[in-house]
């Protein structure tokens, strides 16, 4: 039961990093491509270009709705920064994950095997943190953030699920003892 409280602050910790990180490097403004037409699409509600990106806008419409007018482009972009710094942390999630479907459960981990899991998802996931791709599209109005953190969120579900399932196997398998 330690192991998963660890793991949960460990998570907590990689998700504050990225999001100081791009805290401090978000545009403050609009920039010259899409970025900018999403940060106008998403304040009016408008039409963007095809393929669009519907739920970006309208989570970028509620981002914009309770800001002065002066900071709409910066409220937009705090979408992706949002959804980027809870990507890293779910990336950790997972990485700490696998390792554990590779290892065996938690429980039979001496504490150096401990140590490695969550510092191979630490090193992971902070590396992806500052890929170029992934920095410069969490700092600005673009829909690969949204679009990264639904993709590790099925990701995660599919391995929570798994675990879950095998847990249940387990229960089910396991032989009933009664005494007469």
């Amino acid at each position: 039961m330690q192991f998963k409280r660890t793991e949960k602050v460990v998570a907590a910790l990689v998700f504050v990093y990225s999001l100081v990180i791009y805290l401090f490097t978000v545009a403050p403004a609009t920039s010259f491509w899409d970025s900018g037409e999403f940060i106008a699409i998403a304040n009016r509600l408008q039409v963007s270009h095809p393929p669009g990106a519907p739920f970006f806008m309208l989570v970028g419409r509620l981002f914009s709705m309770f800001v002065p007018q002066d900071y709409i482009a910066l409220s937009v972009n705090l979408v992706s920064v949002l959804s980027s710094a809870l990507t890293v942390m779910l990336l950790h999630l997972i990485i700490v994950r696998l390792i554990r479907e590779w290892q065996g459960a938690p429980a039979t981990w001496n504490p150096i095997d401990r140590l490695v899991a969550m510092a191979g998802g630490v090193v992971g996931a902070c590396t992806f943190a500052v890929t170029d791709s992934f920095w410069f599209n969490a700092v600005e109005a673009e829909v690969y953030a949204l679009s990264m953190l639904f993709t590790a969120l099925v990701v995660w579900l599919i391995l929570k699920w798994r675990e879950e399932a095998a847990l249940e196997e387990e229960r089910l398998t396991a032989p009933v003892w009664t005494s007469h």
